[in-house]
């Protein structure tokens, strides 16, 4: 009986799809509204049907908590049936989706019509980006921005990584970000007819706020909010899952402490398994100390090289308990923000944004053109790349190496990076250190060029390249916390 009932929502959904996407390519020349309209009525019509032909009802709590203007919404993806929600009651909106959505036909067609964020999830820098720039555009335009962190449909009783996309996103625009949790998946399971009749229920959590936050920190709060009220709707802790679908042997719950004792003192760290690591590896900044692992390494393993790098590791500990964290900046007029090793100060102007170096001792931009921290990143990222690139030529050349490609990264772990394929990036906020401090951090990329480790002959090779390495990394050391407030 569930099958027929099924079979028959199909066939309507395959009768009505059609004529409501031709629907919304005859009302897109006239206005933007047309298409999200009957959009809007599609999906209400599909929930309307699933209630009276399936039988799967549904319960909202926390509508207070959406609100009016623009926000990013983080939000678990487990069928199709949340997919429908948002434009069936939160138009308007842009969905971050996989491009290979969009060619999908009849359906696909419909899609590109909403102004979409689509994305390639296997180019995931790029993703990154275009989430950023897009996502930033479409809020600026007063939409909302609906994200799945986990980048992929979960089953119910499943957990993915959360990516950190939607918070860093509505840190830059100063948006909030809504958290919400659904069990979904439990009654409209992946499959044409794998749909089972109950009442699902929808949990939409309290704005977060962003301003002045990181907004890693704004994506793992909303993430701790969703697993929690998934626990309380399955009733079970959820289990790692993988994209291709198996349960993947990661740890991707919010890391957990663990404590280890050694001699007369007691730490504490966390474990993260990574997928494609091939060695231990010990991570330590002002969240403490973290273990970046294989999957196949064991706990005791963990502990031994801990113990093995204990006075490192104690060292590094000590160094970020001492360390003294600048607030993050306002981005108000007339603030200093640092530059080259000095600061400049940011001024407000009517112009457009102009991506060329400025004249005296300021950061213009203009605050009409989108949020101002998203602006001056990007300041600072038109003025990074040259420079960067020069400083590499100047060190490649005097290594006798062909000059490499050089890429801006936003990482925040590490200054810099060479991979096996002999192309470098940099950080963007670099750019903020003096000269000094970002001819050390070249030239120790460019030395990996002839030596991918730490060894001593690459030690010997930083100092050929750049004499008083040592002075700038500690100078880089001390400033670290200032040059990545932001």
């Amino acid at each position: 009986m569930t099958a027929l009932r099924a079979l028959a929502f199909l066939l309507c959904q395959l009768v009505a799809t059609p004529v409501y996407v031709l629907l919304m390519a005859l009302s897109a020349p006239f206005s933007h509204r047309g298409p999200r309209y009957f959009s809007g009525a599609w999906c209400r019509l599909m929930i309307r049907l699933g209630t009276l032909l399936l039988g799967v009802r549904y319960t909202v709590s926390g509508w207070e908590n959406v609100p009016e203007g623009p926000c990013v919404m983080l939000v678990k993806h487990q069928s199709q049936w949340e997919t429908m929600f948002f434009p069936a009651f939160f138009s308007p909106h842009s969905f971050v989706l996989k491009q290979e959505l969009l060619s999908m036909p009849v359906f696909g067609w419909g899609m590109r019509l909403l102004d979409p964020i689509a994305i390639d999830r296997d180019a995931r820098r790029e993703a990154f980006q275009q989430v950023q720039t897009q996502g930033l555009e479409r809020l600026k335009a007063g939409l909302k921005v609906i994200i799945f962190p986990e980048g992929t449909r979960v089953p119910s009783g499943y957990r993915a990584r959360y990516a950190p996309s939607g918070g860093l996103l509505a840190a830059a625009a100063g948006v909030p970000v809504v958290p919400m949790a659904h069990n979904a998946g439990e009654f409209w399971k992946k499959g044409l007819l794998a749909k089972h009749p109950g009442t699902l229920s929808v949990r939409i959590g309290p704005p977060i706020p962003t301003v002045g936050r990181d907004g890693a920190e704004v994506t793992r709060e909303a993430e701790i909010w969703i697993e929690q009220q998934m626990e309380e709707l399955t009733g079970r802790v959820a289990q790692p899952y993988s994209r291709k679908g198996a349960v993947a042997a990661l740890n991707t719950r919010p890391p957990r402490r663990h404590r280890l004792r050694i001699g007369d003192h007691e730490v504490q760290y966390s474990v993260a398994r990574r997928r494609r690591r091939r060695s231990i590896g010990l991570l330590v900044d002002h969240t403490g100390l973290t273990v970046a692992i294989p999957p196949w390494v064991t706990l005791g393993s963990v502990e031994q090289a801990i113990r093995d790098q204990w006075p490192w590791v104690q060292k590094k500990l000590q160094h970020w308990r001492e360390r003294a964290i600048p607030e993050a900046p306002q981005f108000c007029e007339g603030e200093s923000l640092p530059w080259l090793g000095g600061t400049r100060t940011l001024r407000f102007v009517s112009a457009q944004l102009s991506l060329l170096p400025q004249e005296g001792e300021v950061i213009e931009v203009d605050p009409n053109e989108g949020p101002v921290q998203f602006l001056v990143q990007q300041w600072y990222r038109a003025q990074a790349l040259p420079l960067f690139q020069t400083r590499v030529q100047f060190f490649a050349e005097k290594l006798g190496v062909p000059v490499p490609r050089v890429r801006l990264s936003n990482a925040l772990g590490r200054w810099g990076s060479c991979n096996d394929c002999g192309e470098l990036r940099l950080s963007w906020r670099l750019i903020k250190a003096s000269l000094a401090e970002i001819d050390y951090v070249v030239a120790h990329e460019v030395a990996h060029l002839r030596h991918l480790n730490h060894g001593q002959d690459f030690w010997q090779l930083v100092a050929q390249l750049y004499p008083d390495f040592r002075a700038a990394n500690q100078q880089l050391d001390r400033n670290d916390p200032l040059y990545r407030r932001f």
